[in-house]
């Protein structure tokens, strides 16, 4: 399915509402910044209700939460999502003063470069944990410069805007349409490739288990790993405490599953992925997006995915809080 597209006027209206917002966080202290994202991520929480309805269902279908618990945990997600609205604002002016090592901490970045002195450069699997902006800023520290696979967002003004920080951050950002070939010269370059795999795969998925439902989900690193033999490692991020102190940690090299049937290897590698990733999310819920509409899509014999979803689905896709 397209892309929902806006107006121009509502894309330029949405654009100057951040920089508004990064604007006026310069002269406040980062932890009153971080604050104020929490109120508007508690805004968030009381207005998007549609939103908040799929993603309460999500954490209680996952979880197993009561209503009422799952509406706690949600609201503990929006206002860490707001924290990091924010706090990835006021980071061009927070990299002024400190490095990046001054307000977080890498673990395991002994496992990235031992993958990495075999040759065939790296594969970072990740997802929406934490400040994902951040653990992108991370992984290039601890490289020098580093690519990533993303979705663009839906406003072009704040796209332009977030890819040129991220830029100058040593962080290069390729869109999922036509990313392979750009990625597959990366890796043979000897560098690392960041690929998100905890959204819903729209078109060319395969179904995995999640929190024990089928979730399509991107095959692409599993299809790297088994064509060029690259390393494939998860790296994952997460706020401590309430300040701007953030923990990025690098797991070891996966040891990929190779039974010799391709499609059926690739299957298994993903899911084997994705189980790592329901680990962290049940060690910190809070800290994963829960907002997206994960199984939204659904396998052939399936009922499609409810109306509420499809709503959730285009508020996700149609502003500038992706």
């Amino acid at each position: 399915m397209p892309r929902r597209r806006h107006s121009r006027v509502r894309d330029l209206a949405e654009y100057a509402f951040m920089r508004a917002i990064e604007a006026a966080s310069w002269p406040i202290p980062v932890r009153l910044g971080l604050w104020l994202g929490r109120v508007l991520g508690t805004l968030t929480w009381l207005t998007a209700r549609r939103v908040r309805a799929v993603a309460e269902s999500n954490a209680m279908g996952a979880l197993g939460l009561s209503r009422k618990e799952a509406s706690r945990l949600v609201h503990r997600v929006c206002k860490n999502f707001g924290a990091n609205f924010v706090e990835d604002l006021m980071l061009p002016r927070i990299l002024r003063r400190k490095s990046l090592r001054d307000f977080s901490h890498v673990e395991g970045e002994e496992h990235l470069h031992a993958a990495l002195a075999k040759g065939r450069g790296a594969i970072m699997v990740t997802g929406h944990f934490g400040n994902w902006e951040l653990a992108g800023l991370a992984l290039a520290h601890v490289m020098g410069e580093a690519m990533a696979v993303a979705r663009p967002l839906a406003n072009p003004y704040v796209e332009a805007h977030a890819l040129a920080w991220r830029k100058k951050a040593g962080l290069t950002i390729v869109t999922r349409r036509g990313a392979l070939r750009h990625v597959i010269r990366h890796l043979q370059a000897g560098g690392c490739a960041a690929m998100l795999i905890d959204q819903n795969q729209r078109s060319g998925g395969v179904f995995v288990d999640f929190f024990g439902r089928p979730a399509a989900t991107v095959p692409s690193p599993a299809m790297l790993a088994l064509k060029y033999d690259v390393p494939v490692l998860m790296g994952y991020s997460w706020r401590q405490g309430r300040g701007s102190f953030h923990c990025f940690r690098c797991d070891p090299p996966f040891e990929l599953i190779r039974t010799g049937d391709y499609q059926a290897d690739v299957a298994a590698n993903t899911a084997l992925f994705t189980r790592r990733i329901e680990e962290i999310i049940r060690e910190r819920p809070d800290q994963w997006f829960w907002l997206h509409s994960r199984w939204r899509k659904r396998p052939p014999g399936e009922a499609h995915a409810t109306t509420e979803d499809d709503a959730a689905a285009e508020a996700e896709e149609g502003g500038i809080f992706q």
